[in-house]
């Protein structure tokens, strides 16, 4: 049997996509009404959600749930959750509700540090690169002073840049590894605004290498990514109570 594939469909609007998709369903109309009943009705809000991804035609809606009464660090908080499994809902309230009159939670932020990453591919000898490098990092932090500004007046920025070979586990491949502290931020925005100007400017002073061959002076961009992989982003957090607190709590245990 021959495949049909679906040809430009990213090229079609909204509207053009959902038919495409509806008359695929036995009952197109129904299907189509049903796509549309999860539509936002304020017009500009279901614009911004349609801009979130690619290819969007509908809404997925979850329960928007709070677990109330966590104390932490001696102030209450009411914390959104968003998931389809009540019981873990119902099992934070309750823990939440268990340490509240006992100390509540304590927690301290021990490191803030990202890593991100600019992967890219670069035939020629490594050691050419590692001369680059202090070089290359003036290029790095002089060109995003407009984007670490703000970050840099709250105590955190740019903290280390260092080129990594991959090329013993792929050909000609290479990484500019950056940690950021993102301070009492999320920071991915930051981050990944940060590394598409490495990139750009990696690429750049490469191409204007004159004194290196033309192989050398090619640079092929692969990605630039922050890593989930943060091992240097931690928080310690702790409760602590007398033993005999939990009597009573499950007949299975002794206190």
């Amino acid at each position: 049997m021959k495949l049909r594939l679906v040809n430009g469909f990213s090229k079609l609007n909204k509207e053009e996509k959902l038919d495409k998709l509806v008359n695929l369903f036995e009952d197109s109309r129904t299907a189509k009404k049903e796509f549309k009943s999860f539509w936002h009705e304020d017009v500009k809000k279901q614009q911004l959600f349609d801009e979130f991804s690619e290819n969007t035609l509908s809404n997925f809606y979850l329960p928007f749930s709070v677990a109330p009464n966590f104390v932490i660090n001696h102030k209450i908080y009411h914390i959104p959750m968003v998931i389809e499994e009540s019981s873990v809902i119902a099992a934070a309230s309750k823990a939440a509700k268990f340490w509240s009159d006992k100390g509540g939670f304590r927690a301290n932020v021990i490191s803030t540090i990202k890593v991100g990453q600019v992967h890219f591919s670069w035939q020629g000898d490594i050691k050419k690169l590692q001369a680059e490098m202090p070089i290359l990092k003036e290029i790095f932090l002089r060109s995003t002073e407009n984007i670490t500004k703000n970050m840099r007046s709250r105590g955190g920025g740019i903290s280390d840049i260092e080129l990594v070979d991959k090329s013993f586990e792929i050909e000609h491949y290479f990484q500019i590894r950056v940690k950021f502290d993102t301070v009492d931020s999320m920071g991915a925005n930051f981050i990944n605004s940060c590394l598409e100007e490495f990139a750009a400017q990696l690429k750049l002073y490469i191409s204007n290498k004159s004194e290196w061959t033309e192989t050398e002076q090619k640079c092929t961009i692969i990605m630039s990514i922050l890593s989930n992989y943060t091992p240097e982003c931690i928080v310690e957090t702790h409760v602590e109570t007398k033993i005999e607190n939990f009597a009573n709590i499950d007949t299975s245990l002794s206190a």
